[in-house]
């Protein structure tokens, strides 16, 4: 149930009067004035509003009496209760044509108010729920949070992984792709402020367009059969989207079935982290041009022409520094199980 607050009161009649030049009122369920262009007022008895409460209805006041001005008071509906009045001071005749409005902006702002109010609610909720199960803490508790928010946690999911491109809270990005959700979507916030859409996926995963344009990068995880593999679905999300802005830059979205191979590598390193196995890529580490060629080489799939082209160097000088990264690493990229060694320390050490 809708509140009239002190804040939403006075936030009615300050809208109401940066428009119309008459004083609005506005008083509790229990007639107190607790917003007014008068701040004297504040505090006192509306006995305008006693009446209203009283017979539920539109009062009007046409001579002042008793300390009460002339002027037409309403009262406020939200789902068909009174949660206060609105009054506004002047000659009937004079404000009868704007009365009805001032009333509906009332009743409008108390509206927009809960429902923000409702969304915060849901969004702290999924917040909490989300970074549970990405966290591995659920338990119940993450049952009783989706149950309440109605979420069937057993619906296939992919998680998106979203960075903001600007705004480090991300509340404008969660704004922007808010109304592009479909039934069983589930978007939060974590406290690193990372921002992650569980996409429901049954029928093919649809990531929203407005991503491409208002995200700052998107990685996107397999398909999470239940709330229980949410974890590896974010993982590998996060993991796509770090991997392709090294790999690939600029683009818009990475996707975890175009680098499933070197997030697989990473996720076996990262749980047995010997840096000495690679120990032998160190020394290209050093020359930065042999870091640009392998990159290159890696990028054109060890075709020298194209690879060349890309470094807008001859072949010649393309097959010198192969040789090179060969006598610093003692692995030739020329051959195909040297390459992957080179590729697998190269991810390695970008990730740590």
């Amino acid at each position: 149930m809708a509140v009239m607050t002190r804040e939403l009161a006075q936030e009615i009649v300050n809208r109401t009067m940066a428009i119309l030049d008459w004083n609005i009122n506005v008083m509790n369920e229990e007639g107190v004035i607790i917003g007014s262009g008068d701040m004297n007022r504040i505090g006192d008895v509306h006995q305008g509003a006693l009446l209203v409460l009283q017979e539920k209805t539109k009062v009007e006041v046409k001579e002042e009496r008793e300390g009460v001005k002339p002027g037409i008071n309403f009262p406020i509906y939200f789902n068909g209760q009174i949660v206060g009045v609105v009054g506004i001071t002047g000659e009937p005749e004079e404000i009868q044509a704007f009365a009805e409005l001032i009333k509906m902006s009332a009743e409008l702002v108390l509206e927009q108010s809960f429902l923000l109010e409702q969304f915060q609610w849901k969004q702290r909720i999924q917040n909490d729920m989300i970074t549970q199960l990405i966290t591995g803490t659920g338990g119940d508790s993450v049952v009783e949070k989706a149950g309440s928010l109605g979420i069937d946690l057993d619906l296939p999911r992919a998680a998106i992984v979203m960075e903001a491109r600007t705004d480090p809270t991300g509340q404008e990005l969660l704004r922007s792709i808010e109304f592009e959700l479909d039934k069983g979507d589930v978007l939060g916030v974590t406290p690193s402020n990372e921002i992650i859409l569980f996409k429901v996926a049954e029928r093919g995963l649809k990531v929203p367009r407005r991503l491409r344009s208002v995200a700052g990068g998107v990685g996107i995880g397999g398909v999470a059969s239940s709330s229980r593999e949410w974890r590896r679905s974010y993982e590998q999300g996060k993991h796509a989207l770090a991997l392709g802005r090294r790999s690939r830059p600029g683009l818009p979205v990475y996707s975890y079935e175009e680098f499933r191979i070197e997030v697989l590598l990473l996720q076996m390193m990262e749980r047995n982290p010997d840096l000495e196995r690679f120990s032998f890529y160190i020394p290209l580490m050093e020359h930065k041009e042999g870091m640009e060629t392998l990159d290159a080489y890696i990028q054109e799939n060890g075709e020298l022409n194209r690879t060349a082209e890309r470094l807008f160097i001859h072949r010649n000088t393309l097959r010198y520094r192969l040789d090179k990264i060969h006598q610093w690493t003692g692995k030739d990229p020329r051959k195909i199980r040297d390459l992957m060694e080179l590729y697998i320390a190269k991810l390695f050490y970008e990730a740590h």
